[in-house]
């Protein structure tokens, strides 16, 4: 049996692609945040008036709204420090996709029109609802994803968007290291470990089991499926369109040992080389893995905060 290439295995990996290799039990109930202020069960209609349970989201704190969404078989409980950081300052809409965490997954009708867009549409709706006043909207990994879609094609309802870790083109990334010859290697044993993915995201170890857990909180074929519209996917023409503030903060020890910190950021710069320079702008977190949150969280902290008091509305 073959595999990606070590880079791009890792990198997919990162972003959830056990979802698609192995169906993993969701749980009935979604476990408890005692940080919580409220909760709600966020919904959106469809074209056909039927409703889409795309989310769920806990409010916390008071000030300017701020969105924070989180990765393929995550949970909103990935931003625990960043909420703790940032509870004093400001109101965090803290969300869990639909299928994620212990999230009912999506309901059949609703997949019509795909995962993505699907999220994107419910989001708007969200903030139109809540009558947010042009929220910041941070997201990692597939949250990174929607961040910027957000910024692309809906920049008028949005104040700016930080990417953590997130690429607009996952598949033109796995493409492009296809087509420059770099030989698959043989795989481990086809059994599914989902520890080893944890210890591939992250060199935490105390984020470990909660990244596994999160895994298996989570809808298999929700990940499966939603990993394969990430693979599709190509918001790059779009990032042209951005009009907001963007900042995507990158890990570049997403390829180690396989790939270099100068490869992993020429990857970055070289997928969101659409995006306006007065717009767009980059950090790099040195020694980091996927989950910039578990292996550099103070660093995290401090780039979320200073974009934010940067670019957050503050309410007169």
């Amino acid at each position: 049996m073959t595999s990606f290439n070590p880079p791009v295995r890792t990198l997919i990996l990162a972003l959830g692609i056990a979802g698609a290799l192995v169906s993993l039990p969701a749980a009935a109930a979604q476990a408890d945040n005692s940080q919580a202020s409220t909760a709600q069960q966020a919904t959106t209609q469809t074209a056909e008036h039927s409703v889409c349970a795309c989310f769920e989201v806990t409010v916390v704190g008071e000030g300017p709204a701020v969105l924070l969404i989180p990765g393929l078989a995550s949970s909103g409980d990935v931003w625990h420090s960043t909420v703790e950081a940032l509870q004093a300052d400001y109101q965090l809409h803290v969300f869990t996709l639909a299928g994620f965490g212990g999230v009912m997954p999506l309901a059949h009708e609703a997949w019509e029109h795909g995962f993505l867009p699907t999220q994107q549409e419910a989001i708007l709706r969200y903030i139109r609802q809540q009558q947010l006043s042009k929220p910041v909207v941070i997201g990692h990994s597939l949250g990174g994803y929607l961040a910027l879609a957000l910024a692309a094609t809906a920049p008028e309802a949005i104040g700016g968007a930080v990417n953590v870790d997130g690429l607009p083109a996952l598949g033109a990334l796995f493409a492009q290291n296809a087509a420059s010859g770099i030989a698959a290697q043989e795989a481990a044993p086809a059994s599914f470990d989902p520890m080893a993915m944890a210890k591939e995201m992250t060199n935490n170890a105390s984020w470990h089991p909660r990244i596994v857990n999160d895994m298996f909180r989570s809808d298999g074929q929700t990940s499966g499926r939603v990993m394969a519209e990430l693979m599709q996917a190509d918001l790059r023409p779009a990032l042209a369109s951005i009009r907001v503030p963007v900042l995507t903060l990158g890990a570049l020890q997403q390829g180690a040992p396989y790939s270099t910190p100068e490869q992993v950021q020429a990857n970055y710069e070289s997928q969101l080389a659409n995006a306006p320079a007065q717009y767009h702008s980059f950090a790099f977190a040195a020694d980091s893995k996927h989950f910039i949150m578990a292996d550099a969280p103070e660093w995290l902290t401090q780039q979320i905060t200073q974009f934010l008091h940067s670019h957050a509305v503050i309410e007169e």
